[in-house]
């Protein structure tokens, strides 16, 4: 039985992680260059939390890392057509926002500088220097 489901499926198998989520949500945003740096630095950040991967599907970390991006970038911070394909509303999002706006400070506090470093470099819009807002 298994091996027939596996053949089905050309063996193409994965688990479901925050960054197909990402790009999915991404492209349901018409997100320019820099929300898609931002709401990816955002979301490598929000992996260094214990507390934030073990409470949330990646679907929801991905969504709240758009809506995060958005929302500083200047844009509306959530839409129509994002309900429609992360079926999750803007005030399902916002308090997970805030959530990881808050953890942020722990998570500076660890110096755990490899996302920092990476997004900083010109290639990468330099993110990084984008001042987050602690609250929303």
């Amino acid at each position: 039985m298994e091996e027939s489901i596996l053949k089905t499926l050309n063996y193409q198998l994965s688990i479901p992680n925050p960054y197909k989520f990402l790009v999915r949500y991404l492209n349901a945003a018409h997100a320019d260059k820099k929300i898609v740096l931002l709401s990816s630095f955002v979301l490598e950040e929000s992996l260094l939390s214990y507390d934030l991967i073990t409470t949330y599907k990646p679907s929801e970390l991905s969504a709240a890392a758009v809506f995060i991006a958005r929302k500083v970038s200047g844009r509306n911070p959530w839409s129509p057509t994002l309900v429609k394909y992360t079926e999750y509303r803007e005030e399902n999002i916002k308090p997970l926002a805030s959530q990881f706006l808050a953890e942020r400070g722990r998570i500076k506090e660890m110096k755990l500088m490899a996302s920092k470093k990476k997004y900083s470099r010109s290639n990468m819009s330099k993110v990084a220097s984008i001042d987050l807002p602690t609250e929303l």
